[in-house]
């Protein structure tokens, strides 16, 4: 019986950790890596017609700091407790890459080669949604060629 308090106790205790590690997840990913995917890939989109030299610079900037963001918190994703099984690290450590790889065409304002990596930083992105987005009955991660055991 002692034991069997103890367990129940132990599991209650534990399951908001978890439940907290998936809301942060979601937090993370809305309030940080997401907007800065956006604004690092504005750099390698067409300008809006009639942009303005102010708003230019606002999207190149805009762009400078997504970079930023997407090398800080990719870094965060590698470590507890958001690291996770199978290929999470090495794509969060492309988007570190690409990220870093971003500055100099974002600084020199070089739109084709920073739609070129964003394409790349594209695919880390995308890799990591398939395998760990969670869909309901799926095992997380799911089977992927880049996830051959």
């Amino acid at each position: 019986m002692t034991l069997r308090l103890v367990l129940t106790i132990l599991l209650l205790a534990a399951a908001p950790a978890a439940l907290a590690r998936d809301e942060a997840m979601r937090d993370i990913m809305a309030g940080h890596v997401n907007p800065g995917a956006l604004g690092f890939w504005a750099a390698g989109n067409d300008p809006p017609d009639n942009e303005t030299p102010a708003q230019a610079k606002l999207r190149w900037d805009e762009a400078a700091k997504g970079a930023k963001a997407m090398e800080t918190w990719g870094q965060v994703l590698q470590k507890p407790p958001y690291t996770r099984t199978g290929r999470w690290n090495d794509d969060a450590q492309l988007m570190i890459d690409m990220a870093r790889l971003g500055e100099t065409p974002i600084r020199l304002k070089d739109g084709p080669k920073a739609f070129e990596i964003g394409g790349r930083l594209y695919d880390a992105c995308n890799e990591c949604h398939k395998l760990y987005v969670p869909r309901r009955g799926a095992t997380i991660p799911r089977e992927s060629p880049l996830n051959a055991p």
